[in-house]
C-alpha cells in the first residue's frame, strides 16, 4: 500500500531542497571568498553569502515551496532574522572556541534552517485564504 506525502509534508520536502540549494549557496561564496582572501572578517563574508542566498529563497520558496508570491518584506525581515541568529552563532564560535573562518560560517549557517521554515510557513507565505 502506497502512502502519499500530505500537503505540509510535501511543502517542507520543497521548502528543504530550496534551502539546501540556497544554502549550497551561501557556502559556496564563503568559501570562495574566504580561499581568496583570507584576511576578510568572516561576518562579511558570511554577509555576502547571505545576500546571494536570499535571492535563492524568495524566488524558489515563492515559486517551488509555497507557490504564492508571500510578503517579500516579510521574508526578508526573517531572513535578516536568520541572519542575526546566524551571526550570534557565529560570534559564539569565533570567541569561545578555536573554530575559525569558512568552518565558523559553515557551522552557523546550518543552525538556521528550521527557524526560517517555521517562519516562512506561519508567516511569510502564510495563506491568506484559509
Amino acid at each position: 500500500m502506497k502512502r502519499r506525502l500530505t500537503r505540509e509534508a510535501k511543502t517542507a520536502v520543497r521548502f528543504g531542497l530550496v534551502g539546501s540549494l540556497a544554502t549550497a549557496a551561501h557556502l559556496s561564496v564563503a568559501a570562495v571568498l574566504s580561499a581568496l582572501w583570507p584576511a576578510l572578517s568572516e561576518f562579511l563574508v558570511n554577509l555576502c553569502g547571505f545576500l546571494v542566498a536570499f535571492q535563492i529563497s524568495l524566488i524558489g520558496h515563492r515559486r517551488l515551496t509555497f507557490r504564492r508570491r508571500g510578503k517579500a518584506r516579510r521574508f526578508f525581515a526573517l531572513a535578516l532574522s536568520g541572519l542575526a541568529l546566524n551571526n550570534g552563532v557565529l560570534a559564539m564560535l569565533l570567541a569561545s572556541t578555536r573554530i575559525s573562518g569558512f568552518w565558523a560560517i559553515g557551522i552557523a549557517t546550518l543552525t538556521v534552517p528550521v527557524i526560517t521554515y517555521i517562519g516562512s510557513r506561519l508567516w511569510a507565505f502564510r495563506d491568506h485564504n484559509r
